[in-house]
């Protein structure tokens, strides 16, 4: 994650606005306001979208972007001002000299390129190999659509050694860098690379931006081990940070005001399907603080359902037990309530337990009865309230011993709550439980508090500190002895582990072309800007001869490749900074915009182009990109008032769509006619040049 990535996934855009004087109005599931950058007072134009937390104005100004173009445009700031504030906001430390990030960074972008690919690759064989055929059922089985395959890019693996090593190499990408990306296993001892995904259904993780970072896979055979197979720990894959499903649920996270936490992937497909789509999987089988707060934006309160046979009321309680009495084992905890309770103090969140019928998991439940689920939901208790329950469920009738044990266990919980009257409402829950005299509770609470909030674990003890749940140690980096090669391996001649011919990206495949994805244009055009700068001026040039506005920050929507090309006219110029190469000039940068130089440079260039056609070509990219702005600002006002119900907000918005439209349509007829000019003059030029050639 890039430090402004970091800073936006903590910062919510509305908030901000808000801060800055915009008064907002609630409009659907996204806000709307009076433009701060023009005269609007009729017409709200202002709209900001929570879920991907953009904003665009829809009148004069015609211009949108993120937290970071609000701020810059809205204080007349420049990019490093910017970055210093909401850094500072965000409670983003800035470092000067970041030399690991400079040394990794363009590799990291580089390997979410290949993810994203492999996740394409991996999708279109599910789809149409041969060998996907038990993977194909196995997804039928499971009740699940073409839409929801779609929408999660579900894939298959193929039953072979080197198959995806093999097309990805054909791609230009190393060994080094497959098994970086967790493509590969290495068995250390054999010093043999093989495809560390064979014959699985595979499931794309991706973080809550979209990006592919790692996979999840779940064996075909009924006697595989181990039954899901993840990537490894890679630069880009860390359980802990991550959600699943959480960058396809924001927006409904938002709707809902809640969230749902389940424990599997097929869960929160399931749910996704039947419309429940504010539920998302932890990665791993601990509740991460870092989970917790990637969803904190989006909603205070969570809902945590436990399938009942990982986590039911009685494993809930031996395991809060244990993790206290072996604090100093390695011990994976799947449930603890005291950290949850503490998490919700500092988090000022609303974390409640809800678990299922015996038998029961999401997805199944889900399956065989939809309507279930959000009853269920609705029974969901906050945490301190369902152990009290669940103790007082175990408790034999008149045992005084039973009743001290079991405030024993539950009086710490009730300690660490941050708000005093939440915490005396739950002594009198405890107290009416266990038919306990409440000022008896107050008095072993009141100890507890003088013994610092100690628990009754001899680690707890031991430590002062209340106990929390040792990670589990990560699993899969290297094979169980299932998983090596075939002892024949050295001796197999060429192509015994080859992927069947006609496999996707194999000669003779159709679907190969699709598995490679252009990058951005605007991407494009800052990396030959920035390899090529004079090229800047002949584009600029172009641009003007067809009537069209010289290249400005207005054309780029992220605020870092606004700053850079002010970078890039600056090293146009012939009085600009002397820096011969990249390197010098991302030293001459501050960290971040050094950063995304790198990653620009990491892209491929655009293959077969000559250097004598780039100022024409990156020309037509620029107005292939001014015209997709207008269709998406067009199309993104229809789907506004589309989904707008309230009969004055729907008759503003049909003013701006007819506004919208009357401004748009003529600028629409000016760009195609630039692009047919410039498409005339290269065929003229083309045309000259054989006939030149030919004589």
């Amino acid at each position: 994650m890039t430090v402004t990535q970091e800073i936006k996934s903590r910062l919510d855009l509305v908030d901000v606005v808000q801060d800055a004087g915009v008064q907002l109005r609630k409009s659907g599931r996204n806000w709307a306001g009076f433009c701060p950058f023009h005269p609007n007072t009729k017409t709200p134009a202002f709209y900001i979208f929570p879920e991907s937390q953009t904003w665009r104005c829809f009148g004069a100004c015609a211009e949108g972007g993120d937290v970071f173009s609000f701020v810059m445009k809205k204080n007349g700031w420049d990019f490093k001002e910017t970055l210093t504030e909401l850094a500072k906001r965000a409670g983003v430390t800035l470092e000067d000299h970041r030399p690991r990030d400079k040394a990794h960074e363009a590799a990291e972008v580089r390997q979410a390129a290949l993810l994203d690919a492999a996740s394409h690759y991996f999708h279109q064989l599910l789809l149409h190999a041969p060998q996907a055929e038990a993977a194909r059922r196995y997804v039928a089985d499971r009740l699940l659509n073409d839409d929801t395959v779609a929408t999660f890019r579900l894939g298959f693996a193929l039953d072979s050694w080197d198959a995806l090593r093999t097309h990805f190499s054909a791609q230009g990408y190393s060994e080094d860098e497959l098994l970086a990306a967790g493509l590969l296993t290495e068995n250390e001892e054999r010093h043999r690379r093989y495809d560390r995904f064979r014959n699985r259904l595979i499931i794309p993780i991706r973080d809550s931006d979209g990006r592919v970072v790692g996979f999840g896979a779940r064996t075909l055979d009924p006697d595989g081990i181990p039954k899901y197979l993840n990537s490894p720990q890679t630069a880009l894959f860390d359980k802990g940070h991550l959600i699943f499903g959480l960058d396809t649920a924001k927006r409904h996270i938002r709707e809902a005001r809640q969230v749902v936490l389940v424990e599997g992937y097929m869960d929160v497909m399931q749910a996704w399907q039947h419309g429940y789509r504010n539920v998302v999987a932890q990665m791993g089988t601990s509740l991460t603080e870092a989970q917790l707060r990637l969803l904190q934006k989006l909603t205070k309160r969570f809902v945590l359902a436990l399938d009942p046979d990982a986590a039911g009321a009685k494993a809930t309680l031996r395991s809060l037990q244990l993790a206290r009495e072996t604090l100093d084992r390695d011990l994976d905890v799947t449930f603890d309530a005291r950290g949850l309770v503490q998490l919700e103090g500092r988090l000022r969140a609303d974390i409640r337990i809800v678990t299922l019928p015996e038998g029961q998991d999401p997805d199944k439940l889900i399956r065989t009865d939809p309507a279930a689920w959000p009853r269920l939901l609705a029974e969901a208790r906050p945490v301190v309230d369902y152990i009290i329950r669940v103790v007082a469920a175990e408790l034999p009738p008149g045992d005084a011993k039973a009743k001290s044990a079991a405030a024993a266990q539950v009086l710490p919980l009730i300690h660490d709550i941050a708000e005093p009257v939440e915490r005396d409402h739950y002594l009198g829950v405890l107290s009416q439980a266990l038919d306990v005299d409440i000022k008896a509770l107050r008095a072993a609470e009141t100890r507890l508090k003088k013994a610092g909030g100690k628990g009754q674990g001899r680690g707890a003890r031991e430590q002062g500190q209340p106990p929390a749940a040792s990670p589990r140690p990560a699993t899969g980096d290297q094979p169980p002895p299932y998983d090596e090669p075939p002892p024949y391996w050295d001796d197999a001649p060429p192509g015994d582990f080859d992927a069947p011919r006609g496999a996707i990206g194999q000669p003779g495949s159709k679907i190969a072309g699709d598995l490679r994805r252009p990058p951005r244009l605007e991407e494009n055009f800052l990396r030959q800007c920035l390899e090529y700068p004079g090229a800047i001026h002949h584009i600029n040039r172009i641009l003007s001869r067809q009537g069209e506005p010289e290249v400005s920050a207005a054309d780029f929507e992220r605020a870092e490749d606004r700053a850079l090309l002010q970078v890039v006219l600056e090293r146009a110029q012939p009085s600009g900074p002397e820096v011969a190469t990249i390197e010098e000039l991302c030293n001459s940068l501050d960290a971040v915009l050094a950063e995304r130089v790198r990653s620009l440079m990491a892209l491929p260039p655009s293959p077969g182009l000559k250097l004598d056609r780039l100022p024409d070509s990156l020309a037509q990219s620029v107005l292939d990109w001014r015209l997709e702005k207008i269709r998406k600002r067009i199309s993104e006002l229809k789907q506004l008032r589309a989904s707008e119900h309230e009969p004055e907000s729907a008759e503003e918005l049909t003013r701006l769509y007819s506004d919208l439209l009357a401004t748009s349509q003529p600028a629409m007829r000016r760009i195609h006619q630039a692009k047919d000019a410039l498409s005339a003059q290269g065929r003229r030029r083309a045309e000259s040049g054989a006939g030149r050639r030919a004589r």
